[in-house]
């Protein structure tokens, strides 16, 4: 069985909200990066995040359940404060914080 990437997150706490949630409305969630974040919190950003999966034929329907609740959330940054936070980078080596959960589309191409 495939499965398809919905969610990416870099925080073990918020995988299991998002896992439990799914798990709740019926779909079958694999998350194979969890355990390494939860045990090892600073390798989330290594590993590429923690990859939150479904079943390519309940990719669509888990997104959209994952979309509702962030419905606020998801809007795109203007492209002046992506060059203040580069500044800020190259300036001070810090950047503003990622978003909490990053909700892919279901046919959007894995990098």
């Amino acid at each position: 069985m495939p499965f398809t990437t919905v969610a990416i997150t870099y925080q073990a706490s918020t995988a299991a909200t998002t896992i439990c949630a799914l798990e709740a409305a019926g779909f079958d969630v694999l998350c194979p990066g969890y355990m390494i974040a939860n045990t090892l919190p600073h390798f989330a950003l290594a590993i590429g995040g923690i990859a939150i999966k479904v079943p390519t034929s309940q990719a669509e329907d888990a997104a959209a359940l994952l979309r509702s609740f962030h419905q606020n959330e998801q809007s795109e940054v203007p492209l002046t404060s992506k060059l203040l936070n580069g500044v800020g980078w190259l300036v001070f080596g810090a950047s503003s914080p990622w978003p909490d959960i990053m909700i892919r589309e279901p046919d959007a191409p894995m990098a």
